[in-house]
């Protein structure tokens, strides 16, 4: 909705050389830089469209906290699950689904091309330095797939004296999370920044299986995870704004689950091993005192391997799902006095291909069919930061061409005007569109190449209280997204799709709301909490919208007393409806969780968390259990 357009979070430390992408985990919590709303480094208070921060203090406290899990604790934003933390799930940021939201990693997109949607599972939240959440559709900065917004994950940069850290915890489910990394940088005018950081996660988990399972699943063992990680960053500024560098991320999760096999129905345990790589080379320049430029070649991998063991009826086999996007960017960013003019080329290419059971063959055992299909998208976009002395206006456009089904072009247009230093109001429109998936297209028995983009129109408004120790927000938003894709058996299914059907676009959705939230510093005493009233109704059938909650929120609390730091937090939802409606409803929950740390030296500190201290039993996927009152304790050594 607010307007600059570019794909590299490394490079919104060049717009402003003497203020990096780093200050954003240093600055006030109450005003954090924020990067992703518009392209650059911006104080939050001067961010039109709504947005969340979670800093790197509130990473450390996590525990054996799941990515997932930690953003299930924030403004807008509720999750579902299939059990703990190898398992499949899913993000919904203001009642839209897991695949209308865009996720980033250090300006990577890791969406899934083959599904849609990001596979939260298989990102570590152990080597994660921050992360930022904007809400409302953001194609006309990011392209396809961010009508409900944008996830962005940073991980660790580094500057300064070399600096060291590592962490060892242990807890319920036989759970241990291990972490070291290095990162700083040199002196002088060649400059060279570093880092490193590995991570591992074991457990043993927990039976996923509710008595309730409606897949005609049964109770069983425990099913864990084993997950490893490693990420990094190097760059170079050879000369006073010229900067080349690199930076890459890769993490393997082999997590079990239960499921029926696809043979024989069978159920059995079976192993699911998830590959994610993210890998970027940049160049950012300074061509004139106006004008600096930003070239930048990423590359994405994502490789599933689904492992069958053999049954009484038949023999074991693995399916197997390979996905690689790469992606070229040139951004530049030209000064206009005090206003910013943003420039952006772009092509993305996409490629997958499987070899999974073949449901619509005659043959019996069902064979293993391969699929591969590739696609190319070449974009442009402009935008225009405008800033007055007291108010900010942000505009932007872009244009999408996408093999197979052309161009679609999505606009932005943000206001916000200071009443006083403290005081502001907003309001932000804009246009967002989800790009139909390999799956959706192509998929033998199954895709469409008729089936046309989900689109959406996103009115807010806001008005927002800000100075150092307290801030309150009250956001009102209204998201209408059209042509919603959905298995139906429409007319206009190829021959020889499935006996449910195809991919159609069949429905389409409403969500209004609004949400209130706040922060707030008394002496040693740490306040936040807010709370979001939503109507997700889907227009097709007059239904609410499958897994969202009309009500939501949390509320946290943090005390600090010389070296000990603690903290008291509760996550609520209302009611939900699973997949068949009010046969599938899963009921209101609040869970409480409890977190202290305690410095033992400079550098050394102990930390504890309690998730779901009074064992709330829920569910955030019809039949399946969430994990219950669990504990976890470690060490952490990181020097200041």
């Amino acid at each position: 909705m607010c307007g600059a357009v570019i794909t590299l979070s490394s490079f919104s430390g060049f717009a402003q050389s003497d203020l990096p992408v780093l200050l954003a985990s240093t600055s006030n919590p109450m005003n954090p830089i924020i990067v992703t709303a518009t392209r650059t480094p911006t104080k939050s208070s001067d961010v039109l469209a709504d947005n969340v921060y979670i800093g790197s203090e509130e990473i450390d406290q996590a525990g054996q906290t799941t990515l997932v899990e930690l953003l299930q604790r924030q403004k807008g934003v509720t999750i579902s699950s299939y059990g703990g933390g190898g398992s499949n799930a899913s993000v919904f940021l203001r009642g839209t689904t897991n695949n209308q939201t865009l996720v980033l990693i250090d300006g990577v997109r890791i969406d899934d091309s083959f599904n849609g949607g990001a596979n939260w599972s298989v990102i570590p939240l152990s080597i994660i330095d921050h992360v930022e959440i904007v809400f409302g559709p953001q194609s006309s900065l990011y392209g396809a797939d961010a009508i409900g917004g944008v996830v962005q994950i940073f991980t660790k940069n580094g500057d300064g004296p070399p600096k060291v850290g590592a962490s060892l915890g242990y807890g319920t489910y036989g759970t241990s999370i291990s972490e070291a990394s290095v990162n700083g940088s040199t002196e002088g005018d060649q400059k060279i920044r570093y880092s490193l950081a590995a991570s591992q996660t074991l457990s043993m988990g927990f039976n996923t299986i509710a008595p309730n399972n409606k897949d005609g699943l049964t109770a069983g063992n425990h099913t864990g995870y084993v997950q490893d990680s490693v990420t990094g960053k190097l760059s170079q500024e050879w000369r006073k704004d010229q900067e080349v560098g690199l930076q890459f991320l890769q993490s393997r999760l082999n997590n079990q689950l239960p499921a029926p096999n696809g043979q024989d129905g069978t159920q059995q345990v079976q192993n699911q091993i998830s590959q994610l790589g993210t890998y970027s080379l940049y160049s950012k320049n300074k061509i004139t005192d106006e004008w600096r430029s930003l070239l930048q070649a990423s590359a994405q991998t994502s490789n599933a391997l689904t492992h069958s063991p053999s049954t009484d009826l038949n023999s074991a086999f693995d399916s197997t799902l390979n996905q690689r996007q790469n992606i070229y960017t040139w951004q530049n960013d030209i000064s206009v006095g005090k206003d910013l003019l943003q420039v952006l080329a772009e092509r993305r290419t996409q490629t997958v291909s499987s070899n999974q059971l073949n449901y619509i063959s005659l043959d019996y055992p069902f064979p293993l069919m391969g699929f591969s299909q590739s696609r190319n998208t070449n974009s442009s976009a402009v935008a225009y930061q405008m800033k007055q002395d007291s108010g900010i206006a942000n505009f932007s456009i872009r244009n999408d061409s996408i093999t197979g089904y052309g161009p679609q072009t999505t606009g932005s247009a943000g206001y916000g005007y200071f009443f006083t230093k403290e005081w502001r109001t907003n309001l932000n429109y804009g246009t967002g569109f989800r790009a139909p998936t390999f799956n959706d297209l192509y998929y033998p028995g199954y895709g469409n190449p008729t089936v046309q983009p989900e689109k959406s129109k996103n009115t807010e408004a806001g008005l927002h209280y800000e100075r150092a120790d307290l801030e309150g927000h009250v956001v009102a938003f209204s998201n209408s997204i059209s042509n919603l894709i959905q298995v139906s058996n429409s007319p206009n299914c190829p021959v020889g799709t499935g006996y449910f059907g195809c991919a159609s676009n069949v429905s389409s959705a409403n969500i209004t709301g609004a949400s209130i939230s706040g922060m707030s510093q008394l002496a040693n005493l740490n306040l936040k909490g807010s709370f979001t009233q939503q109507n997700p109704v889907n227009q097709g059938s007059n239904t609410v919208l499958i897994k969202q909650a009309k009500q939501y929120g949390n509320i946290a609390a943090e005390y600090m007393y010389m070296k000990m730091t603690g903290g008291v937090g509760a996550t609520f939802s209302g009611r939900r409806n699973d997949y068949l409606g009010d046969s599938t409803g899963m009921g209101a929950y609040t869970i409480y969780n409890l977190y202290a740390n305690y410095e033992l030296e400079k550098n050394l500190s102990l930390f504890a968390r309690w998730n779901n201290v009074f064992n709330k039993d829920y569910q955030l996927s019809y039949g399946y259990n969430t994990p219950g009152s669990n504990f976890f304790a470690g060490i952490r050594y990181a020097m200041k």
